[in-house]
C-alpha cells in the first residue's frame, strides 16, 4: 500500500516537473530565433530621468553615479535628471552627498531624495520618485551596476518608434564573473535567464519581465498601470505584468548590456534567491486571476505566464522529491526494474512478450524515470546553450555547471520555505537586500567589509534534512535499494555543500 502511495505522489510531482522541464526546451528553441530589433538613432532626444534606488551601498554607489554622469554626457546634459533615492542609514549618505554636490556644481541635474521611513522598501522609494518625476522616460539601475555611456542613446529611440513599448529591459553582464567559484557558477545561471528565457519569451510574443535594473520605463504607462506597488517583494515582476495586461509591450535587448556585480558569497545568493522566491509567488497569487481570465491573451500566453510567475515552485517540487526518496528508503520501497532475463532482441516476439508482462506499476515507474531524466537533461542543455551563446568553452565550465547544480538543489530547502511564505503570508515581508562589495579581481576581498549576512533559522531545517538524508542513504545501502541511492546522495551532498558554506560565510550584518 505504501509503495503505491509513494508512486502516486511521485507521479504527481513528476507531472508538475514536466511542465517546467518541457518549457526549458520550448524557450531554448524559441530563443534561437531572437535578433536585435533595428535601431534608428536619428530621433529627437526626449527628457529622461535616471532613478537610482540606494540602501547602504558605500562600496559601489560612487561608481554608479560616475557612470550615470558619463551616460548623461553622451545623451544630452540638459535633457537628463539623475535622482538618487537614498534610504541609507550609514556612511553611504555622506558619499552620495559629496558626489552629487560635486556634479551639481559642474552643471548636472542631480537630486537626492531621502525618506524618514523605508516604507515599502525599494518599491516605496521608486514610487516616491515617480510622483516627483515629470520626464516621460525613467532609466533604473541598482547600485552595483555599471551602465555604459551609450545606454540611453541605444534604448530611448525604441520608445519614440513605438508608443506601445512600455518597458525596455537590457541584458545583464558581470563585472566579476571570474572572481571566485560562486561568481563563475552563478553567472551561468543569470546568463541563462538573459540568453534563453527573456529572448525566448520575447520571440514567442509572451509576457516577460522587467528585472528591476538596467531598464527603461515609460512614465505614463507606469502611472496608467497604478505605479509601483509595495505589496510584494518583487515590484519589478509585479509592475511588468500589470503594464502588459494594460496592453503595453516589453522590448528585450541583448545589447546594450549592463554589467553588474554577482554576489561573491553563497549565503548572500541564498538570501537573494529567497527574496525572489517569496516575491514571485506573492506576485503570482496577486496577478494570476487577472492573467488567466484576460480576454486579450491567448492560451499560449496564459500558460507561459503561469509557468513564469510560479517558476520558483520548482524548488518546492525538488524538496518534495527529496522527502519522497527518504520515505521510500526508510520504508524499503524498492525501485522496480524491467525484467530482462532471457530477453532476445533479435526475436521481436520475445521482446514484445517481455514488455507485455510488465505490470501497470512497472510501466508507470519506467515512464516516471524517463520523464525525470528528460526534465533533468533540459536544465543542463539549457545552461550548455547559454555557455555556447557566449562562445565560451563548455568543457572548461563543467566544474562551474556542477557547482551550479549543487547550489540549485542545495537552496531548495530555503526557497521552499520562502515559496510557502509567499503563498500563505498576508504580509509583504522584509526586503532583505543582497550586499555588494565592489569585488572584481581576486585581490579584492569581501571579508573585511561591512554588510555580512547573518544566519537564520532555515539552517536548522537544513541540518534536519541532512540527517534524514544520511539515515536514508544508510538504509538504502543496507537493504540493497540501490536504485534510489544516487538521488539521495546527490541531495545530501548538495545540502551539505550549501549549509557548510552558509556557516563559513555568515557574519554580523553591521
Amino acid at each position: 500500500m505504501l509503495d503505491q502511495i509513494i508512486l502516486a505522489l511521485s507521479l504527481a510531482v513528476t507531472i508538475l516537473f514536466f511542465f517546467y522541464g518541457y518549457n526549458c526546451y520550448y524557450l531554448l528553441k524559441a530563443s534561437k530565433k531572437y535578433s536585435l530589433p533595428r535601431l534608428n538613432k536619428h530621433y529627437p532626444r526626449p527628457a529622461v530621468a535616471i532613478h537610482l534606488p540606494i540602501y547602504n551601498e558605500k562600496y559601489v554607489v560612487e561608481r554608479l553615479i560616475e557612470h550615470c554622469v558619463k551616460m548623461v554626457e553622451e545623451y544630452d546634459k540638459e535633457a537628463v535628471r539623475i535622482i538618487i533615492l537614498d534610504d541609507s542609514d550609514d556612511e553611504t549618505s555622506d558619499i552620495v552627498d559629496a558626489v552629487s554636490i560635486r556634479y551639481a556644481r559642474d552643471g548636472y541635474k542631480i537630486e537626492v531624495i531621502r525618506r524618514s521611513k523605508r516604507d515599502g522598501y525599494k518599491a516605496g522609494a521608486l514610487q516616491e520618485a515617480l510622483l516627483r518625476t515629470h520626464e516621460e522616460f525613467i532609466a533604473i539601475f541598482d547600485a552595483d551596476f555599471v551602465p555604459p555611456k551609450d545606454f540611453l542613446t541605444n534604448t530611448i529611440p525604441y520608445f519614440v518608434k513605438d508608443e506601445k513599448v512600455g518597458i525596455i529591459q537590457c541584458r545583464w553582464g558581470h563585472v566579476n564573473r571570474q572572481y571566485n567559484w560562486i561568481t563563475k557558477a552563478v553567472s551561468i545561471g543569470i546568463d541563462a535567464h538573459f540568453y534563453v528565457e527573456q529572448p525566448g519569451r520575447y520571440v514567442s510574443q509572451c509576457l516577460l519581465n522587467f528585472n528591476g535594473s538596467a531598464g527603461v520605463i515609460r512614465r505614463t504607462a507606469l502611472l496608467e498601470a497604478g505605479g509601483w506597488h509595495t505589496d510584494t517583494l518583487a515590484e519589478d515582476l509585479d509592475t511588468s505584468y500589470r503594464m502588459q495586461l494594460r496592453g503595453y509591450k516589453i522590448l528585450y535587448l541583448e545589447e546594450p548590456h549592463v554589467d553588474g556585480e554577482v554576489t561573491p558569497t553563497l549565503i548572500s545568493f541564498k538570501r537573494q534567491q529567497a527574496r525572489w522566491a517569496c516575491g514571485s509567488m506573492r506576485t503570482a497569487k496577486k496577478i494570476l486571476p487577472k492573467l488567466l481570465t484576460h480576454p486579450r491573451l491567448n492560451l499560449k500566453q496564459k500558460i507561459q505566464g503561469f509557468i513564469h510567475l510560479t517558476y520558483y515552485s520548482v524548488h518546492l517540487l525538488m524538496f518534495l522529491a527529496f522527502l519522497l526518496a527518504v520515505t521510500a528508503s526508510l520504508a524499503n520501497v524498492t525501485s522496480i526494474s524491467v525484467p530482462t532475463s532471457g530477453l532476445n532482441l533479435s526475436q521481436p516476439s520475445q521482446f514484445v512478450t517481455s514488455i507485455g508482462s510488465l505490470s501497470i506499476q512497472q510501466i508507470a515507474i519506467i515512464l516516471l524515470s524517463l520523464t525525470i531524466l528528460t526534465c533533468a537533461a533540459a536544465t543542463w542543455i539549457y545552461y550548455i546553450q547559454t555557455i555556447r551563446a557566449q562562445s565560451l568553452s563548455v568543457t572548461r565550465n563543467i566544474p562551474n555547471l556542477l557547482i551550479l547544480g549543487l547550489i540549485g538543489y542545495g537552496i531548495s530547502i530555503s526557497n521552499t520555505i520562502e515559496v510557502l511564505k509567499g503563498v500563505m503570508s498576508k504580509h509583504q515581508g522584509e526586503f532583505k537586500r543582497t550586499p555588494k562589495y565592489s569585488v572584481k579581481s581576486k585581490e579584492d576581498s569581501w571579508r573585511d567589509k561591512k554588510y555580512h549576512v547573518p544566519l537564520d533559522k532555515k539552517v536548522l531545517v537544513e541540518w534536519i534534512s541532512i540527517i534524514l538524508g544520511l539515515i536514508a542513504v544508510y538504509f538504502a545501502y543496507k537493504t540493497g535499494n540501490f536504485g534510489i541511492l544516487p538521488i539521495l546522495i546527490w541531495y545530501v551532498v548538495a545540502y551539505v555543500f550549501v549549509n557548510m558554506f552558509t556557516l563559513i560565510q555568515c557574519g554580523k550584518e553591521k
